[in-house]
């Protein structure tokens, strides 16, 4: 728990006419995290007597928003980072207080209900058949934007929840649910487009798989990409999925929310994944 005088002193340095006083201010706001946050928004109304309340309520924002891109770099930083956290991470800078226990227990509903039906002693393609009939057909994910252009089609978060989305998303729920249910389903990046492959002990493409149609499993001997190809990490899809959103919110004239993905995809740097 933070004191409102320590709160009060590092709000009034923020305003210093030093710039060195406020990094060091704001950094150390930083360092507090969430912490910080939480305390903030709870005193808003003892701390509004000393300092506007516009000017806190955007502050606060502010601060949620800078947790959450640290947090993503610090993804970024590990070297088999989770597929689902990064996910959640780029959609929670657009929704400051987004529910990640809500959204990781929608996910392992529906992998303990895939877990119940595929087994070890099933070939990978009759998993992958198990999986595509719940995937599509008993749980109902679906396409339903190819152009890229619905805002509720396009958030992880809204799919997971609706079932509905774009030919970026439910691509990137195919992964996420293969990944929570033990399938190794990974991304083969060609170009500027993936193709999902289920991989071998030695993490070699064993087959394709069409998600547009429903799954259907088709042989790499027939399909080999003419452009050079490979097998894109958890860090692939994360990145992908920010630059989609950005994409669209550019395409809907959504410049807040298309700034912020400016902000998380600087977080990535000079990693791109799709050329």
């Amino acid at each position: 728990m933070i004191k409102e005088s320590l709160l009060v002193s590092l709000l009034t340095l923020l305003d210093d006419s030093d710039q060195s006083v406020k990094v060091a201010a704001w950094d150390k706001l930083l360092e507090l995290g969430d912490t910080a946050a939480e305390e903030m928004e709870q005193l808003l109304p003892e701390l509004s007597a000393n300092f506007d309340k516009g000017y806190l309520d955007s502050l606060l924002l502010e601060l949620k928003l800078e947790i959450v891109l640290r947090r993503l770099k610090n993804y970024l930083d590990n070297p088999d980072p989770l597929l689902l956290d990064g996910l959640l991470l780029v959609s929670n800078a657009l929704d400051l207080n987004l529910d990640k226990v809500k959204y990781l227990t929608i996910v392992q509903d529906i992998a303990d209900e895939i877990l119940l039906e595929i087994s070890d002693n099933r070939t990978a393609i009759e998993n992958m058949e198990i999986f595509n009939y719940i995937f599509f057909r008993r749980i109902g994910f679906k396409h339903e934007d190819d152009t890229v252009t619905i805002k509720e089609n396009a958030l992880i978060t809204k799919v997971l929840e609706s079932k509905k989305g774009n030919i970026f998303t439910i691509p990137i729920c195919y992964f996420i649910l293969a990944r929570q249910s033990g399938l190794p389903v990974y991304p083969v990046i060609a170009g500027k487009s993936f193709t999902p492959a289920y991989l071998n002990s030695d993490d070699k493409p064993i087959f394709y798989i069409n998600i547009y149609k429903n799954g259907i499993i088709f042989s790499k001997e027939l399909t080999e990409p003419e452009n050079p190809s490979r097998v894109g990490v958890d860090k692939a899809l994360v990145s992908i999925y920010a630059d989609h959103l950005n994409y669209l919110f550019k395409s809907i004239n959504d410049k807040e929310s298309s700034d912020i993905m400016e902000r998380v995809l600087e977080c990535f740097g000079n990693l791109r994944y799709i050329n």
